[in-house]
């Protein structure tokens, strides 16, 4: 299943999971260049310490800035760029794609709550950018709402429910494969034995395939 993805979304989604095993918001970016050639990686890093990203630890170390920032005017030619992020850019981030030059964003899952594709067209500046932002969905949108929902129920936020509300709108099959998941301890466990996203891509898929979640309704 997992081996069926571009390697892109294979290298972001991984990313991902990296972030979510050492406790941070599992969202994984790439940027890749016409030929398809990864140029920059980023991953959240708001819980991380310095050593990962000089942005660690501070509010803007989402997966998006940290690769954005990772790419230097000089030598990179940034319209021709594409970004690949594993859930739907927030204000800050897409506010940074402008100004970056970022002409082409994919994004694997919506994300009811800080999703912000919307504002490409909300003011003239935005919009005179002209950023193409396309969803991908199916597989990945379960994929990535399934972990974000088993990071903010072991994180335990006040605002979990509003933000798992928010995901259900879209894609309600992810947060329950999540919700399910996270009871059974698969992704602590999954964690622990250090299992690859390929492994926990396929377990999540072959979870809501057998409809194991619809218990959790």
């Amino acid at each position: 299943m997992f081996a069926k993805l571009s390697p892109l979304w294979q290298e972001a989604f991984a990313l991902a999971w990296e972030a979510f095993c050492r406790g941070n918001v599992p969202v994984g970016c790439v940027v890749a260049d016409q030929d398809q050639r990864i140029v920059a990686r980023g991953q959240n890093a708001i819980f991380d310490e310095p050593t990962v990203t000089p942005l660690a630890g501070t509010s803007l170390a989402h997966a998006e800035i940290v690769a954005l920032s990772r790419l230097s005017k000089n030598g990179h030619n940034m319209a021709d760029y594409t970004l690949y992020t594993t859930l739907e850019p927030c204000p800050m981030c897409l506010g940074a794609m402008a100004m970056a030059e970022i002409r082409q964003v994919r994004f694997a899952a919506r994300d009811g709550w800080a999703g912000s594709a919307a504002l490409a067209q909300a003011t003239p500046y935005l919009a005179g950018k002209k950023i193409n932002l396309f969803w991908e969905g199916s597989s990945l949108e379960l994929f990535q709402l399934a972990l974000s929902t088993a990071f903010e129920l072991r994180r335990n936020h006040p605002r979990k429910e509003v933000l798992l509300r928010s995901w259900s709108a879209h894609c309600p099959e992810g947060v329950l494969v999540g919700k399910h998941l996270y009871k059974e301890g698969f992704f602590a466990a999954a964690r622990e034995q250090g299992l690859k996203v390929e492994q926990v891509y396929g377990a999540v898929l072959e979870n809501y395939a057998r409809k194991a979640w619809v218990e959790e309704e």
